[in-house]
């Protein structure tokens, strides 16, 4: 039995990594590797790659498409925004524009208020100076009419039926029409 020890005791001692036994395992080891590796490509070669490129393009494809689409909607976009700006730009100055028309038309209705407010206060004026001179005459006449009226009772008491009264009053008209032509004279 002592047998059975040394010659696991010996055959450990011997045995070392580099050594002929080890490097053939190794080689074993890397030949059923290669061979698995390969197996597994070919494999995946035969019955995933297709799937694989496809589900690649498919999906380049769909980037491709997903690109294109944020592309255009860019490019939409960027003519919406200038489109919106030259629409305020023309609000802007048609807005503008309508200001200085009406700011403009404000002016000439105002010219034409104050104008024709100026004419029918002219027109006021000059119907109360016509008024003012009508009454004013009316008023001499009246005065007149009065003091020929007067006078001709003075006369008449004073000369008695001497002179016909139709010649008093004619006498008393003309010297009172005299006398207030004179005084309107001073008047004016």
């Amino acid at each position: 039995m002592s047998y059975l020890p040394t010659l696991l005791f010996d055959a450990g001692e011997q045995s070392n990594l580099f050594s002929p036994d080890q490097f053939a395992g190794y080689a074993v080891t890397a030949v059923i590797t290669i061979f698995n590796i390969l197996l597994v490509f070919i494999i995946f070669r035969l019955f995933f790659y297709k799937k694989v490129i496809k589900m690649i393009n498919d999906r380049q494809a769909a980037l491709d498409a997903e690109l294109e689409a944020a592309r255009q909607s860019r490019e939409e976009a960027q003519k919406i925004v200038d489109s919106s700006k030259e629409t305020i730009d023309d609000a802007k100055r048609k807005g503008s524009e309508i200001m200085e028309e009406a700011k403009a038309n404000a002016e000439k209705q105002s010219k034409a208020v104050i104008d024709q407010a100026n004419n029918e206060a002219q027109q006021i004026i000059e119907r109360a100076e016509e008024d003012a001179e009508r009454m004013k005459r009316n008023a001499f006449e009246t005065m007149k009419d009065d003091i020929a009226d007067l006078s001709v009772q003075i006369a008449g008491h004073i000369i008695g039926d001497a002179v016909s009264k139709e010649e008093l009053k004619k006498s008393a008209a003309k010297h009172t029409e005299e006398i207030l032509d004179k005084e309107v004279e001073k008047s004016e």
